[in-house]
């Protein structure tokens, strides 16, 4: 797992003395064992290395061929790199090293860009064809590793982080107006836009092949939800087992020690379980405590920890000690407006695996997409009923809905949004999508952001609209899980999850490795129809009876919790000021934009714990409405950027 940047012109290249020196400054987190580069009058690559598998220099990038002429940049992980040199060495090629940096090279002489077919694992990568004159950029199926890209005057310039690219003298920063308007709601901005109108993000599952005639985006990977009616429990249960085992066997592999990150839920208990089983052997695990008990699963971990004897480590985040610029830090590295506010445990919990010594951890991220396991497929069955309701029935829910809210903490305000919902997804099931994901709807949005702020600008569900005509209606059930996990993986998974991890794990110089997002893992759960994804009380429904047979009793019954983190009651001191001094400033960056007043009540009701006491908006919602104000404005002001 490393950092890479890197500079082409099919034509000639100009020179930037400084550059390269900055982007590999930029990026050392990502790879603190070393550093390397290499340049001709085409292109120019930075590498940072993070050494997990070949510690020797044989494994050192910028990596050529045997004569020099293709070179390759790579982040991730290949995990059937020892099959694929096999057949290389079969096919007479001759090798360095050990490590799977160098197969790529080989693989691009016998395949050119179609070598991404042939790949399972976690990878971004560049490669320079010097004698063609090419680039070929590529992005793993999932988006588990990043990779940016600009094109400034006929010169394409990438990396692994964006602060490598604007690090370019000649780069200057333009808002993209419609990804911040999007990322009001979502709390992130999908791929493959950015917060800016001139830097994208290469869409998972594909490849960008650059030449002096043209450049072509392809997509190599497209990922088919295909519900099989005739699948049971039982069975599925089966191969999922066999697969995770499998799956765990392969990312278990690397030159240093490899621990897990167990979060006492189910995902990650499965993956520590697999773990043992697969290898014969305990691992060090990590978990973190929350001084919040509504939070924290520090005792299902050490349940899990103790059943699988692992050397476990809590990490109680009721002793951080963080500023508020430290905080204010973490949003600012990512460069674009994110505000996932689980960003701050997942840097923690990281940066407690490195001080231990560790760099490569396994996780149990992925598990709820392909499995059901999120809230909303849950409510898919409640939208299901709804939208083939009769007007005059959801018009009397509506009412109780409105008349319950100042006397229940959650259950008028959701009901009434739920009504709203399925009345418009009767006509377009991407709005049900999108506000099944969204933390401020498009009408919230608009009370938010003034007229002119959001004048020419579209609405979110359109990320959420399904490729194709469909012979079903969306009021299925079936259909609308379908067009749901399909989306998850589209939007979701690598603009926000994979996103918050990969950043924050980095950060910390750790390798996180995702065993449920393997290839086989995933194909079986997206064949699953709905009754084996969610039934009425908790969702993942094959991963619950696998954690039957592997884990203690009393962990595999436990609900589903979001790794999340109780801001309200754990911010550092002088941090309301902060927020006060950054937002309601007169050169605060947002003001001329958003509702001032509304801004100052989220203020007051976040510094007083008013989202605790019920109302119209609930506890998260309300720390993750400042987080998303916050973050924005962080990042116009870094910028020096106005909407």
């Amino acid at each position: 797992m490393c950092g890479f940047a890197g500079r082409f012109h099919p034509i000639a290249l100009r020179p930037e003395p400084d550059w390269a020196a900055t982007a590999e400054a930029l990026l050392a987190h990502r790879g603190p064992d070393g550093c390397g580069c290499h340049s001709d009058e085409h292109c120019e690559f930075v590498h940072r290395r993070l050494a997990l598998i070949d510690l020797s220099p044989t494994g050192r990038q910028p990596m050529p061929n045997e004569d020099g002429t293709v070179y390759v940049v790579y982040n991730g992980e290949i995990y059937n790199h020892q099959a694929l040199r096999r057949e290389l060495q079969g096919r007479g090629h001759c090798f360095r090293g050990t490590s799977d940096t160098e197969v790529l090279v080989h693989l691009y002489e016998e395949r050119g860009e179609q070598l991404v077919n042939e790949l399972r694992g976690i990878f971004a990568f560049a490669i320079y064809d010097s004698r063609r004159r090419r680039l070929l950029l590529a992005r793993d199926r999932y988006g588990v590793k990043p990779l940016f890209y600009a094109r400034l005057d006929g010169q394409w310039v990438f990396a692994s982080e964006i602060k490598a690219i604007t690090a370019l003298r000649e780069f200057r920063p333009a808002i993209d107006r419609q990804a911040c308007y999007d990322f009001m709601g979502l709390g992130y901005v999908p791929e493959p836009a950015t917060g800016f109108a001139n830097i994208a993000a290469l869409p998972a599952g594909t490849t960008l092949t650059i030449t002096p005639e043209a450049h072509r985006l392809r997509r190599y990977h497209e990922l088919r939800v295909e519900p099989d009616p005739a699948r049971e429990l039982a069975g599925a249960v089966s191969v999922v087992e066999t697969r995770l085992l499998d799956s765990v066997r392969r990312q278990s592999v690397a030159d240093v020690p490899v621990a897990a990150l167990l979060s006492g839920g189910i995902d990650s208990s499965l993956v520590v379980a697999a773990y043992a089983r697969a290898t014969g052997g305990a691992t060090t695990t990590f978990n973190v405590r929350f001084p919040d008990r509504g939070y924290d699963e520090t005792g299902p971990a050490v349940q899990v920890s103790r059943h699988y004897g692992t050397s476990h480590h809590t990490i109680d985040l009721g002793d951080w000690a963080m500023t508020p610029e430290a905080v204010l830090e973490l949003f600012r590295h990512f460069d674009q407006p994110f505000a996932d506010t689980s960003l701050v445990p997942m840097y923690w919990i990281s940066r407690a695996v490195r001080e231990h010594g560790i760099i490569c951890t396994l996780s149990g991220d992925g598990g709820d997409e392909a499995f059901g396991g999120y809230e909303k497929f849950r409510r898919a069955g409640l939208f299901a009923l709804l939208m083939r309701s009769p007007d005059w029935l959801l018009g009397l829910a509506e009412q109780s809905g409105r008349w319950a809210t100042p006397w229940t903490r959650d259950w008028g305000r959701r009901a009434a949004k739920a009504i709203q919902l399925a009345r418009a997804g009767r006509a377009n099931p991407a709005v049900v999508l999108a506000g099944l994901g969204n933390y401020l709807s498009e009408t919230q949005k608009e009370e938010l952001v003034g007229p002119e702020g959001r004048a020419g600008l579209a609405p979110v569900y359109r990320h959420f609209d399904t490729a194709g005509p469909s012979p079903t209606r969306p009021t299925d059930l079936d259909e609308l899980s379908r067009r749901l996990t399909e989306r998850c993986f589209a939007v979701s998974l690598p603009s926000d999850m994979l996103r918050k991890v990969d950043m924050m794990s980095m950060r910390a110089s750790i390798e996180v490795r995702v065993p449920m997002l393997d290839e086989d893992v995933v194909a079986l759960g997206v064949t699953l129809p709905h009754r084996l994804k969610t039934g009425a009380r908790a969702g993942k429904r094959v991963l619950r009876a696998l954690a039957q047979r592997w884990l203690p009793r009393a962990v595999a019954a436990r609900p589903k919790r979001g790794f999340s983190i109780p801001l309200d009651v754990m911010v550092p001191r002088g941090f309301h000021r902060t927020l006060e001094d950054l937002l309601l400033a007169g050169d605060a960056r947002t003001r001329p934009v958003l509702n001032g007043a509304l801004v100052r009540r989220w203020l007051a009701g976040f510094r007083h714990g008013l989202g605790r006491a019920g109302g119209s908006v609930s506890r998260g919602g309300l720390y993750q409405r400042v987080f998303t104000v916050l973050s924005l404005e962080l990042w116009l002001r870094e910028q020096r950027l106005t909407w």
